[in-house]
């Protein structure tokens, strides 16, 4: 089906006069010239959202998260990822659904580095993310990489280099509330108590503390300021 022709029957679908769809429609819009001028470019849009809601529908529809993952990183990652790239590469800005669904999914699925690059994009280009997630771009990134960086440590596993790399943007770079960036530092500050790194970990843990009074930092810091006087006593160190 061309894409003429299916922006024709979503239009009816939606209740829209078949002459409203023809005035619309150009015989002179096809797939080629999709992005080539704003007007191709929102009809190419409209196009896009109308398979997105549809697919949206088939994801809410699927009750178990491992099936909704493997949808998102087979399947509609796959189908909306060219478009997005074209879309990037086309100098138009557009308020975009499409796009800023599939910066979702990126890091839904943990593919960190082209869900930072997109959503780097979304953010210059003045994205809005979905109403129902009520939060900016950066909040969403912060949350997303912090709550997988999270569930990795409690598996045992690294969340680096993620979780560091992220650090400068979520405590400087960007406007966040005080507690975000104030677990960025508490998660970096417990691994390094794990690998007992000491210094590092009060550096961070007294930084998280500095950001939001109610981090819970306390006992950590303890231990922290217990085990570093241990070695300058054992080194014969003294302040």
């Amino acid at each position: 089906m061309s894409l003429a022709l299916a922006h024709k029957r979503a239009t009816l679908a939606l209740g829209v006069s078949a002459a409203a769809v023809a005035a619309a429609v150009p015989l002179t819009y096809s797939s080629a010239t999709a992005l080539d001028s704003p007007a191709n470019a929102r009809k190419h849009l409209m196009l896009q959202e109308a398979a997105l809601d549809q697919d949206l529908e088939r994801l809410s529809a699927i009750k178990g998260l491992a099936g909704r993952q493997d949808l998102k990183r087979n399947e509609l990652l796959p189908k909306y990822q060219d478009y997005v790239a074209r879309y990037c590469e086309s100098g138009l800005n557009l308020p975009n659904r499409v796009l800023v669904q599939v910066m979702v999914w990126l890091f839904d699925t943990a593919q960190f580095e082209d869900g930072l690059e997109l959503a780097d994009f979304a953010m210059e280009q003045g994205q809005l993310m979905p109403e129902r997630f009520k939060r900016d771009i950066q909040t969403f990134v912060a949350d997303a990489v912090w709550e997988w960086a999270y569930a990795e440590h409690q598996a045992g596993r690294s969340p680096e280099p993620y979780l560091s790399n992220l650090l400068h943007r979520v405590d400087g770079e960007w406007e966040l509330t005080e507690q975000i960036p104030s677990k960025y530092h508490k998660l970096i500050g417990m691994r390094a108590i794990k690998d007992e790194q000491w210094e590092t970990a009060l550096k961070h843990l007294e930084r998280s503390t500095e950001l939001y009074a109610k981090a819970g930092n306390e006992t950590r810091i303890k231990e922290c300021r217990k085990a570093l006087a241990k070695q300058r006593n054992a080194t014969g160190v003294t302040e």
